[in-house]
C-alpha cells in the first residue's frame, strides 16, 4: 500500500470512529473478550498489532489525522461564511449605490 492509499484508509477509519477506543473496540471480537476476560487487555493487544480484524493504527496517527480533518472542516466552514459575508456586502453596495460594481 502506498502512502496515499494509507492516508485514505486512515481517513476512512478516523471519520468512521469518534475515538481511538471506539476504533480499537471495533477490532475486538466477542471470542477475544471471552478468552481474555479484560477489555483493556484486548484493546492493548489490538493497539500492539497482536490481535484485531483489520488495519493497525497508532493512537498518535489517529489523533493527528482526526485533528487535521477537523481543522480542514473548520477552515472550509469559515471560508464559506466569509464568502457569504462578502456577497452580502456586495449586494448592499449595489442596492445603496446603484451602478456601483458594474462596468
Amino acid at each position: 500500500m502506498d502512502q496515499e492509499e494509507g492516508l485514505k484508509a486512515l481517513d476512512n477509519i478516523v471519520t468512521q470512529f469518534n475515538t481511538y477506543e471506539d476504533f480499537l473496540d471495533s477490532q475486538i471480537t466477542t471470542v477475544d473478550l471471552y478468552y481474555l476476560e479484560d477489555e483493556t487487555l484486548a484493546r492493548q493487544l489490538v493497539e500492539l498489532g497482536y490481535r484485531g480484524t483489520g488495519e493497525r493504527v497508532k493512537r498518535e496517527d489517529f489523533e493527528a489525522r482526526k485533528a487535521a480533518i477537523e481543522i480542514s472542516r473548520l477552515a472550509e466552514r469559515a471560508q464559506q461564511k466569509q464568502k457569504a459575508v462578502l456577497r452580502e456586502i456586495l449586494e448592499r453596495c449595489r442596492t445603496e449605490w446603484p451602478g456601483s460594481g458594474r462596468r
